[in-house]
């Protein structure tokens, strides 16, 4: 059990982290964002120096949680993510598994829900980054085919969202059409953190008795099979699906062991 005053200490830093990414945001939203929208270059310009800002926030971040005592994070096989034009997919076991990962991707498009569209602190940043709202259907397919077509890298989490377990979820099949579409292979990110933390439905001062270890290992990449004469993309696509969720079913049980 972990020892009262070592726990307080540990929900204070928690705390203070998270207020420090809400302040970050707002100022990112209220001052970085506009600088940036006024510098001279076209769109796809503007987005890539919005998105290499936010990069570089997320990785400053990372830097003062691991200085607080929160967590480490290990990136193995790193230098895979430096590629361009990659199709990045991550399983999603905590809350900052995008922070991580985008920590370590100078360009990177995203897929972010509703709620953080939403968002006026947060509108304005997912904007001018180019990212996506993750409306179903083959317009967002179409759309994140067309990023991967320009040599630009795009982020995906196939589960959608957190499970309240720490387990692999169910994959939905949309990164699985979007690689059949692209013609892309997909470069899997497997995430572990021991112990299972920041999980869907815990809250914040819900804190680990030590501290987090992440590792985020980037492995080869997963090419899609080639599709039968007469078979549809949505049965190849759950059969990728289920390929790509045994893969990380099995990296994950051998980085648990």
């Amino acid at each position: 059990m972990i020892p009262l005053a070592s726990r307080v200490w540990r929900v204070l830093v928690t705390g203070f982290s998270f207020a420090l990414f809400g302040f970050g945001g707002m100022l990112f939203a209220l001052i970085v964002v506009p600088v940036l929208s006024h510098l001279p270059g076209e769109p796809r310009v503007r987005e890539f120096r919005c998105q290499y800002a936010v990069h570089r926030a997320f990785k400053w971040f990372v830097r003062v949680m691991e200085f607080l005592g929160l967590l480490t994070v290990e990136v193995r096989n790193a230098e895979r993510l430096r590629e361009p034009g990659q199709l990045v997919v991550a399983n999603h076991p905590t809350l900052l598994d995008v922070v991580f990962l985008v920590s370590e991707l100078p360009q990177a498009d995203c897929v972010v829900k509703q709620a953080v569209m939403a968002n006026p602190f947060m509108r304005s940043a997912v904007a001018f980054s180019g990212y996506f709202a993750n409306d179903p259907g083959d317009a967002l397919v179409e759309a994140c085919a067309g990023r991967l077509a320009e040599n630009r890298t795009l982020l995906l989490f196939p589960e959608g969202t957190r499970t309240d377990d720490g387990q692999l979820g169910e994959f939905r099949r949309g990164a699985a059409h979007v690689a059949l579409r692209s013609g892309r292979p997909l470069r899997p990110v497997v995430i572990h953190c021991h112990p299972p933390s920041l999980m869907r439905g815990q809250r914040w001062y819900q804190v680990a008795d030590r501290k987090l270890r992440i590792v985020l290992e980037c492995c080869e990449t997963v090419a899609p099979e080639e599709m039968p004469a007469g078979s549809g993309r949505g049965a190849a696509a759950r059969r990728l699906s289920s390929r790509l969720r045994d893969f990380y079913a099995k990296r994950l049980q051998n980085l648990d062991s």
